[in-house]
């Protein structure tokens, strides 16, 4: 279980980057095909990475906090790992791979970058200090059409029994010691608990996401969103990629949303990823095939407890057009996620089997535009071309506000009070 914390940190991801001085990278990728002078620039990492041990201050992961990795340590790596795919049935198409690197991750990009989720997303720089972060790091080489996040070289390979020199260098590095001021304590690798199990996990990561992403290979989703699910959930939520339904669906139903009156600015900001993302051209792109699964998912609410996503829905229209939230959108973007969701909403309202009547459009013209700002942009981009939104506004819009006067409110109704006085309803508050 330890090791699974900390191969999950690995795929924290994002769009950032590229690596610089491609010529030179190229120059040491031919340089390092010849078998000896890999071995050798193994032999040299493996020296460095074992002298800095499993652990320097951090003793809860295992993992050297003091060890800056260079593009010397990602060149060597590549290789290692094309092997380990290769030896794996990996197939390459090039074509494919960068149509891939595009769906998934919105980049467009032919020199090696890295990809990383707690910095900026949309940055295109490379600054060589990422590389004490390593962790935070998933690497694009698109000349070897390969995926990975960044690990220590015995984490990948059996250095005692391939390179037995390392054992009696290893036998001499010294545990304690002061490094920048700091008493540092230090694991050796050979004393780390279960190496050889972690290498095997570690190899299955990197087989499993390649394969899986850029072979079509869908065998092992089960063994990735079993032991690699935030990357896996990460796909969806910070790239916004939707096009594998499986994954989606997946994706969404974890969230285990539960619909609450008032939800937090959290929870509906986690449903929003499912909604749109905004790109890196600064251009945002909405999820068709997240409505399609909530319209898949939503039975006749006769059925109790169904509701839930149709509600959220409805409660993220109100947040997003609420001005004192910080939502990373210009009002022009806002206007068309809006009206994009209120026509999926107001379906329902023409369908007896739910009857959802002024939840949608019914309640964002009487509570939520009353300045009628977003109807003025509505009309200025033609409802979008949006089939029926534009007839159904106009047909709301002369509806009288069903909570008039309604002294059972103590503040603007919400969704589930529209859901109370939804047609199938029998009780009370029903029609």
């Amino acid at each position: 279980m330890k090791y699974l914390v900390i191969i999950l940190l690995l795929i924290f991801v994002s769009c950032q980057g590229q690596i610089n001085n491609d010529n030179h990278i190229t120059k040491i990728n031919d340089n390092l095909n010849n078998e000896n002078v890999l071995n050798e620039k193994i032999e040299k990492l493996l020296k460095k990475q074992l002298e800095y041990g499993a652990s320097a201050k951090n003793e809860v992961t295992d993992i050297s906090t003091g060890y800056i990795f260079e593009e010397e340590d990602i060149n060597v790596e590549s290789i290692l790992i094309k092997k380990i795919l290769d030896n794996n049935n990996y197939k390459t198409n090039q074509d494919k791979f960068n149509e891939k690197i595009i769906n998934i991750f919105g980049i467009k990009q032919k020199k090696h970058f890295h990809i990383n989720l707690l910095k900026s997303k949309c940055k295109t720089e490379l600054n060589h200090d990422i590389f004490d972060f390593p962790f935070e790091q998933i690497y694009v080489i698109p000349d070897k059409q390969i995926i990975f996040p960044i690990f220590l070289l015995p984490e990948l390979i059996d250095y005692q029994k391939d390179y037995p020199n390392m054992k009696l260098l290893e036998d001499k590095v010294i545990k304690d010691f002061v490094r920048d001021g700091y008493k540092v304590n230090i694991k050796l690798w050979k004393e780390v608990k279960d190496l050889s199990q972690r290498r095997n996990f570690n190899k299955q990561l990197l087989i499993s996401r390649n394969k899986y992403l850029f072979n079509d290979d869908k065998s092992h989703f089960p063994w990735l969103v079993t032991h690699d699910e935030y990357f896996m959930e990460s796909l969806v939520t910070v790239f916004g990629y939707t096009e594998d339904k499986r994954l989606l669906e997946w994706a969404f139903k974890k969230q285990g949303f539960k619909y609450v009156k008032y939800p937090s600015d959290k929870i509906l900001e986690n449903f929003g990823k499912f909604l749109w993302t905004k790109q890196c051209n600064g251009e945002i792109k909405i999820h068709d095939t997240t409505l399609n699964l909530i319209k898949e998912l939503l039975v006749p609410s006769s059925q109790s407890g169904n509701e839930v996503n149709i509600l959220y829905l409805a409660e993220y229209i109100n947040y997003l057009s609420n001005e004192d939230k910080d939502i990373p959108l210009d009002f022009s973007q806002k206007a068309k996620l809006i009206a994009t969701l209120l026509a999926f909403g107001e379906q329902y309202k023409y369908n007896k089997e739910y009857g959802y009547n002024q939840m949608f459009l019914g309640k964002f013209i009487h509570y939520q535009d009353i300045e009628k700002k977003y109807k003025k942009e509505f009309e200025k981009n033609n409802y979008y071309n949006i089939p029926n939104l534009k007839k159904w506004f106009l047909e709301a819009e002369q509806e009288k506000d069903m909570f008039e006067n309604d002294q059972t409110l103590s503040d603007d109704p919400q969704p589930m009070d529209y859901l109370y006085k939804a047609t199938y309803k029998k009780g009370p508050f029903s029609k």
